[in-house]
C-alpha cells in the first residue's frame, strides 16, 4: 500500500504561533511605533493604563537593558523591572522574534507587555515608585470547531484542505506520536477528525487554540483521544502518552531498518545494523524521544557528531548529526520533544540521515517493535468526570 510522510513532498513544516494584537486604553486612533518608526496596529483593551503604545521586536543578541534604553526608558527603571519581575519572568531571557510592547503616559514609561506564549502574557505596571509583574491570560472569545479529512497525498495537505492551521495539524500528530510514526506509517485513505478551540479577540480571528478531542484512522486501526486535565486519554481513560515517542523526526523515511544481517553501504560487509536509519534533509531537527539526561554530546568515531540520552534502564542514541542544539551538553537534562540536534552526514556516512538506536541495560533493542509503558490512566475517583468530558465531544468525531 502507498505510504506518505507526515507532510509529503519533502515539505519540512515549522509550526507557528500567531502574535495576538492587543489594544490598550482609549479608542482614539493612536499609532504604535516600531523601532523602525513604521505605523503598527493598536493593542486591544486590557488592564494596562491608557497611553501611547510602542513596540519593539526582539532580535538575536538584544539585551533587555539595551532595548529599554533604546525605547527611552531610564536605566534605573529597567533595573527595577528586572529585579521585581524575576519571580514571574526573567527579562534577560527574552526570545528573539517576540514583540515587547511599552505604554507611555504623558511621555513617561508606565507599563509593558511581553508574550509568554499564545495563551498568556506578562504585564509589568508602575505602581507609585515600584513595578509589579503579573502573568495574565489573553481574553479570547472561544468557540469549539470540528474538522474532518481523508489523506490522499499527505496529512499536511489534507488538513490544510479542511481549514486547519499548521499548529493544529502538528498537534494531532503530537497526540498520537507514541502510537503512530507519522514519518513512516501514514497511508493513502487514512482519515482524521478533530474538535478544537477557535479563538477571536476583539471580533478578529486569533488562531486556533487547544485540541479538545481527536481521532485518527491509520490503516485498519483507529485511535481516539480526549483532553482531560490537559492530558490525553483514549475512550477508556487510558493514557496515550508513552515513555518514548515512536520517532525522533517529524519528517523522514526509514532508509534502513533494525537488522542482525545487513550489507553495510560503506564497507560492503554483512554486519548487524541494530538501529534505525531515517533519511532526511540535512538540518532537519532531531527531537529527544523521552525525558532523560545527556551522557554524550560530541564526536564519536564513525558515528560522527552524536547525542546519547540516558532514561533509567534505557539509552537513546542519535548519530551522524550536522550539529548539536544549543544548551545540549553532557550532564544536561532534556524533555520529550526537545530539539537536541540536526540531521547531517558526519562520521562514516553516505549521505544525510539520522541513525537512531536504543539500548536497554546496555543491549540494543528495536524501538519500532518494543511496547513501552504508558502513563497513568484516569483514576477511579475521576473516571465519571472524564466520561462526562468525553461525552461532550465523541459524537463530533
Amino acid at each position: 500500500m502507498k505510504k506518505f510522510a507526515l507532510w509529503g513532498f519533502g515539505l519540512a513544516l515549522v509550526a507557528t504561533i500567531p502574535l495576538v494584537s492587543i489594544k490598550i486604553g482609549a479608542s482614539e486612533n493612536v499609532k504604535a511605533v516600531s523601532k523602525q518608526g513604521e505605523a503598527l496596529q493598536l493593542l486591544p483593551q486590557s488592564d494596562l493604563p491608557q497611553g501611547i503604545v510602542k513596540e519593539y521586536k526582539i532580535e538575536p543578541g538584544d539585551t533587555f537593558a539595551e532595548v529599554m534604553t533604546g525605547m527611552n526608558v531610564p536605566h534605573e527603571q529597567a533595573y527595577s523591572i528586572l529585579s521585581s519581575s524575576k519571580d514571574v519572568f526573567d527579562f534577560t531571557k527574552m526570545n528573539a522574534g517576540k514583540v515587547l510592547k511599552l505604554v507611555f503616559v504623558q511621555e513617561a514609561f508606565a507599563a509593558m507587555e511581553y508574550p509568554l506564549n499564545s495563551d498568556t502574557v506578562v504585564h509589568v505596571k508602575k505602581q507609585e515608585d515600584a513595578f509589579v509583574a503579573t502573568e495574565e491570560e489573553i481574553p479570547y472569545v472561544i468557540e469549539n470547531a470540528t474538522a474532518k479529512g481523508t489523506i490522499t497525498d499527505s496529512l499536511f495537505l489534507a488538513a490544510q484542505s479542511v481549514g486547519l492551521e499548521d499548529k493544529t495539524t502538528m498537534g494531532i500528530a503530537d497526540v498520537f506520536s507514541s502510537d503512530i510514526d507519522f514519518a513512516t506509517d501514514i497511508r493513502e485513505g487514512d482519515s482524521f477528525s478533530v474538535v478544537y478551540e477557535k479563538r477571536t479577540l476583539d471580533g478578529k480571528d486569533a488562531g486556533a487554540g487547544r485540541i479538545l478531542a481527536t481521532k485518527f484512522t491509520n490503516g485498519d486501526k483507529t485511535y481516539t483521544a480526549f483532553r482531560y486535565n490537559d492530558k490525553f486519554y483514549d475512550s477508556e481513560g487510558k493514557s496515550l502518552a508513552r515513555q518514548f515517542l515512536k520517532s525522533p523526526l517529524n519528517y523522514a523515511r526509514i532508509s534502513s531498518g533494525f537488522s542482525y544481517k545487513r550489507t553495510n553501504p560503506v564497507t560492503k560487509q554483512v554486519t548487524p545494523h541494530r538501529a534505525i536509519d531515517y533519511a532526511a534533509d540535512s538540518g532537519t531537527p532531531v527531537i529527544a524521544t523521552a525525558d532523560g539526561k545527556v551522557t554524550v554530546a560530541g564526536s564519536k568515531g564513525g558515528l560522527g557528531i552524536t547525542v546519547e540520552v540516558k532514561h533509567g534502564n534505557y539509552l537513546t542514541q542519535y548519530a551522524h548529526l550536522s550539529k548539536i542544539a544549543k544548551d545540549v551538553e553532557t550532564g544536561a537534562t532534556v524533555e520529550q520533544g526537545d530539539v537536541i540536534g540536526y540531521v547531517g552526514s558526519t562520521g562514516i556516512s553516505t549521505g544525510p540521515h539520522l541513525q537512531y538506536a536504543m539500548f536497554e541495560n546496555g543491549s540494543p533493542i528495536n524501538p519500532l517493535t518494543t511496547d513501552f509503558p504508558r502513563g497513568e490512566a484516569v483514576s477511579q475517583t475521576e473516571i465519571n468526570n472524564f466520561q462526562a468530558t468525553k461525552g461532550e465531544f465523541q459524537d463530533s468525531l
